[in-house]
């Protein structure tokens, strides 16, 4: 398959026109990749990279990897000293911040060019979408959508084949499936986050799903302590009933996930952690299942992206979206989302063979109709930290949900102040 992979490459990008340069004139174009991980850097050097340079000679890729950790405070000394790579990969929520301090490239004018890529990425786009512009191109994502144990449902009366679909059956579902002994969760009937980015990512879509918003759409203004968001807190605190769920974070075995040591029955979570269960609990995985998003009001998941953007630094733009077109296009999406065990965001991509084989991976997929994203706004990261610590404090019965969501919101509201929004 690798082999017919590379050579479709080779084939499908010989088609775009190259920079009109000779071989020993190239035009370099600097990438840097976003983590170290085996298999993605084996895909890039001993596929993509090869089929790139047999296509257009007339362009040098170089490619580093750098760790996940020390991305953002390399690229901020890099665009200090004006030697920013042409294109980096890095996550969605690093748009807001790179966007407003002016050293990111838009897309739209080249996107506008290729009408099948807007349509194949369709809304994976708005993962990069900053004051009505896009800055990347999406290339693998994550999401958080409710996966649950079949043998439980059928232990517990329920039917394996329909999961929750509204926040009244979520909460009888985790209430038939609980167990204790005592005092003490045997299985929880459901673990949601009680902490950090656990809780927001966990909390964020009941609030999408009941109306309401992070923010504005302009990112100026904190709605997320409105009527729909206290009614969301309300519900997501009432999930922490000691007859359903503990307030005690859930504890993986070793390198076994708590959903499949057995000691919760379902939980909100991503194609990352379903791999690791396929990975260290093969003879557990076929009785995991992922149901598709929960809704009051209307449908909403939590998604994110990771992908590529273009520095406004580049002195080879034209040449940079040549190899930005490469590393997202079908074939080498298909090689890269596989290496990274992440969700393709082309729709073309939904049938290709490492999705279509897994069905909680197809689940993922059709989920993405009702993906919703954290806002990219240049304060988010701040925000989010000051809502995750309202919502423990809510969870911990410290504040009432209400309380909880206006301390943070007023919290929000000075960051923004201070930021001259």
């Amino acid at each position: 398959m690798k082999r017919l992979v590379a050579t479709v490459l080779i084939a499908a990008m010989a088609l775009v026109s190259s920079v009109v340069a000779s071989a020993n004139q190239a035009v370099t174009v600097r990438v840097w990749f976003a983590g170290t991980s085996e298999p993605m850097m084996r895909v890039v050097n001993e596929q993509l990279l090869p089929a790139f340079h047999e296509a257009h000679p007339g362009i040098r890729v170089e490619v580093d990897y750098i760790p996940w950790g020390e991305l953002s405070p390399k690229l901020l000394t890099s665009f200090a000293g004006n030697i920013a790579p042409d294109l980096f990969m890095h996550g969605q929520a690093a748009t807001a911040g790179f966007a407003s301090a002016g050293v990111l490239e838009p897309l739209d004018e080249y996107l506008a060019e290729s009408p099948e890529m807007l349509e194949d990425f369709g809304a994976s786009l708005d993962a990069g979408l900053y004051e009505g512009r896009r800055y990347m191109l999406p290339v693998y994502g994550s999401g958080s959508l409710l996966a649950y144990r079949t043998d439980f449902y059928a232990e517990a009366g329920l039917n394996p084949n329909a999961p929750p679909t509204t926040w009244e059956e979520l909460r009888e579902t985790a209430l038939k499936l609980a167990r204790k002994r005592g005092n003490r969760f045997e299985r929880e009937g459901i673990s949601i986050g009680i902490s950090g980015t656990a809780a927001q990512q966990d909390w964020s879509p009941f609030l999408w799903q009941n109306g309401g918003d992070l923010f504005s759409e302009d990112g100026r203004q904190v709605l997320f302590d409105s009527q729909a968001g206290i009614e969301a807190l309300e519900f997501y605190v009432s999930l922490f009933d000691e007859a359903i769920a503990d307030t005690r974070e859930a504890q993986a075995l070793g390198n076994l996930p708590a959903l499949a040591a057995g000691t919760v029955a379902q939980e909100f979570t991503n194609p990352e952690n379903l791999k690791a269960i396929a990975t260290y609990g093969p003879e557990v995985y076929p009785n995991i299942r992922v149901g598709q998003p929960l809704s009051r009001v209307q449908p909403a998941a939590w998604y994110s992206f990771a992908g590529f953007f273009m520095s406004k630094q580049s002195a080879n733009k034209d040449a940079a979206w040549q190899v930005l077109q490469f590393f997202t296009s079908p074939e080498a999406l298909e090689l890269l989302t596989y290496s990274l065990s992440g969700l393709p965001p082309r729709a073309s991509l939904a049938g290709v063979q490492h999705v279509a084989e897994d069905p909680n991976v197809v689940a993922f997929m059709q989920g993405l109709s009702a993906a919703r994203f954290n806002p990219n706004v240049p304060v988010w990261v701040n925000a989010r930290d000051a809502l995750a610590r309202q919502i423990e404090r809510a969870v911990r019965g410290l504040v009432s949900p209400a309380d909880a969501l206006r301390a943070a919101a007023n919290e929000v509201r000075q960051l923004l102040a201070d930021q001259g929004n």
